[in-house]
């Protein structure tokens, strides 16, 4: 690159790629701490060039996650009618 040309070079493109990888990663990282119960905060350490990305892997994998209650099962209505009926009949003694 000449002096006088306009462009990005070594460092400037390394950040620009860092910052349009982090805000890709933002959603996800966000519904994943959300579904896990984890703070939200730990997000930040996303923005940290270098060192960011690994910190907040090490944060998921060393800490100890929140135990949730199990979600709910989901039934097509059909299938939660069936197993409502058939758990009357056997509560009724009927075959």
């Amino acid at each position: 690159m000449e002096a006088g040309e306009a462009g990005l070079g070594g460092w400037q493109l390394a950040l620009v790629v860092h910052a349009v990888l982090t805000l890709a990663a933002l959603w996800p990282a966000r519904r994943l701490m959300q579904r896990a119960g984890l703070p939200m905060a730990w997000i930040v350490w996303l923005a940290l060039p270098l060192f960011g990305w690994a910190v907040f892997a090490s944060l998921l994998a060393f800490k100890t996650w929140p135990n949730l209650p199990p979600r709910p099962e989901k039934l097509h209505p059909r299938e939660r009618l069936k197993r409502q009926r058939a758990k009357e009949q056997a509560a009724t003694g009927e075959g």
